[in-house]
């Protein structure tokens, strides 16, 4: 595939960027500090309402506020070695085996480079959608 070639922003389009750049890292600096502002108070709330160790608690405020605290745990297992005790035993193991089947993209790349007549046929099988734009600003 021939490499794309892009225009270069003009003066005025860098002078935006280098204003909007620094704008961005502000933000992103005020967000990593409000983010640590909101796990403290988190944390905080957490200390103060008591509850079940795998489940919730609402207490209600005045103005109907409600403050729900939720504690739980995250499980992970593995799942190979539970296939074979449960395999000893004669049991059914408590594991589930995924059923969604997914696009390898990969493949889907090499059809359009080796293969193009059928890759042609292939891209009417596939939707492509734009993702959400990334900027990263570093430095």
């Amino acid at each position: 595939m021939a490499k794309q070639v892009f225009r270069p922003p003009t003066p005025e389009e860098f002078e935006s960027i280098v204003v909007l750049a620094s704008d961005f890292d502000a933000c992103k600096v005020k967000e990593a500090s409000d983010k640590a502002d909101r796990i403290e108070v988190e944390s905080k709330l957490a200390s103060l309402i008591d509850g079940p160790a795998d489940g919730q608690r609402t207490i209600t405020l005045p103005g109907k506020v409600k403050v729900v605290v939720k504690r739980g745990f995250t499980i992970s297992a593995d799942c190979d070695k539970i296939d074979d005790l449960c395999k000893e035993a004669e049991l059914h193991p408590p594991v589930k085996s995924p059923a969604t089947r997914s696009l390898d993209e990969d493949g889907y790349e090499w059809y359009r480079v080796n293969n193009p007549d059928f890759f042609a046929k292939l891209a009417k099988l596939v939707e492509r959608k734009p993702k959400k734009v990334a900027v990263t600003v570093k430095g």
